[in-house]
């Protein structure tokens, strides 16, 4: 058995990778991801689809920082934090495509936002700012 980030580092980064797709569907259909969730009742529609998209939009923003985080070794070699990440991705990856796919209320996606992107991205930059500046000694 190897060393814990033999498993953890391929796992984060494949996990963050499929959870930033299942976002980039959004953004990239958000009118039609829209138009589903609503139903035949289109009315707000113009609003809804400026939330989702900047909410959508605000999420890769908070990937950017996690993948900056991640390649420039701030957080890579601490393995609760990579753990962390790992489920937060793989649950927001599931919840995001069934989001997608099964047509849930527009009022779910705030959630799986503040769960599952905005939560690792604070712990990212909690982690840099905490290595950084405070110089904590992260290698053993």
């Amino acid at each position: 058995m190897g060393r814990v980030e033999e498993v953890t580092l391929p796992a984060r980064f494949m996990l963050t990778a499929a959870h930033l797709i299942a976002t980039l569907t959004i953004v990239y259909d958000v009118s039609e991801t829209t138009k589903r969730a609503m139903g035949h009742d289109l009315t707000g529609y113009s609003s809804e689809r400026r939330t989702l998209e900047a909410l959508a939009w605000t999420s890769v923003a908070c990937f950017i920082v996690e993948i900056l985080g991640m390649f420039s070794g701030v957080s890579l070699f601490m393995p609760s934090a990579n753990v962390c990440y790992i489920f937060c991705h793989f649950f927001g990856a599931i919840f995001v495509t069934l989001f997608c796919v099964l047509e849930w209320d527009l009022d779910v996606f705030p959630w799986l936002f503040a769960l599952f992107s905005f939560v690792p991205a604070i712990a990212e930059m909690l982690i840099a700012f905490l290595v950084l500046q405070m110089n904590i000694n992260q290698y053993k």
